[in-house]
């Protein structure tokens, strides 16, 4: 994270977050708001630490591992913004997966923006997207590239690719898409090490282009789009 948002900060102190908390679950008439605002402050805060540690790490670290700390990162950033209008996450084991899936094998000749994600019905990426979001998509996998295409600073680069633009199909939240993409990226850093290793060692190779391209764009987006739902959260209950 290249600068930590002010509303990250303030929320981090006990002092703030239970009445901020308190407050959210006020707002859905939530009949154990005071409760709730106590037991959950600590992993609240806890959520927003972690998810900054493993940001800060990230922006420091070689590209082999890049995407695994900014995927988990972004888990615990999620976690702490589930918590303001979860009281209960997780109710059950079935949310803790995450709620995606990837192909076990890939194919020869593998491209990454060739490939795609399966949405599983039960895990993080699926209540993510209920409830902070209120989404659904009736697609059960989607492509690299649709994720990738529509995202801010990602344009100019598609357009080198291809100067005519694609319909997408259906719009997705924006913070869901890096997730998604950041969840593929992670996969094929962790089980797929000696095509991530070519990869890397090939840097005239269109898949390197696009993922450092979209790497560097997330460093620098995704803690601003958490700060600032973050905030909205806030005034609403102002």
């Amino acid at each position: 994270m290249h600068s930590t948002d002010p509303i990250l900060t303030y929320l981090q102190v006990t002092a703030h977050t239970r009445p901020f908390l308190f407050s959210c679950y006020e707002k859905i008439n939530h009949s154990r708001a005071e409760h709730h605002a106590y037991n959950n402050a600590e992993r609240f805060i806890h959520g927003l630490s972690l998810g900054q540690d493993y940001w800060s790490t990230a922006l420091h670290t070689p590209l082999s591992v890049k995407p695994l700390l900014f995927y988990y990162g972004m888990n615990h950033f999620i976690k702490s913004c589930l918590l303001t209008v979860d009281p209960g996450y997780p109710a059950t084991a079935k949310v803790l997966a995450h709620g995606l899936s990837t192909r076990k094998r890939k194919k020869q000749h593998y491209r990454f923006l060739e490939d795609d994600i399966r949405i599983q019905p039960h895990g993080l990426f699926p209540h993510a997207a209920e409830h902070l979001f209120q989404f659904s998509s009736e697609k059960t996998k989607i492509s690299m590239d649709e994720l990738l295409r529509p995202l801010p600073g990602m344009e100019e680069i598609f357009q080198l690719k291809n100067p005519s633009p694609i319909p997408m199909e259906e719009e997705w939240p924006e913070l869901l898409a890096y997730f998604a993409v950041l969840y593929n990226l992670s996969m094929l850093v962790r089980y797929e090490g000696e095509w991530w290793g070519e990869m890397e060692q090939m840097k005239d190779r269109e898949d390197y282009v696009f993922i450092v391209h979209f790497l560097h764009s997330a460093a620098d987006r995704i803690p601003k789009i958490f700060a600032s739902w973050l905030k909205d959260q806030f005034a609403s209950i102002s």
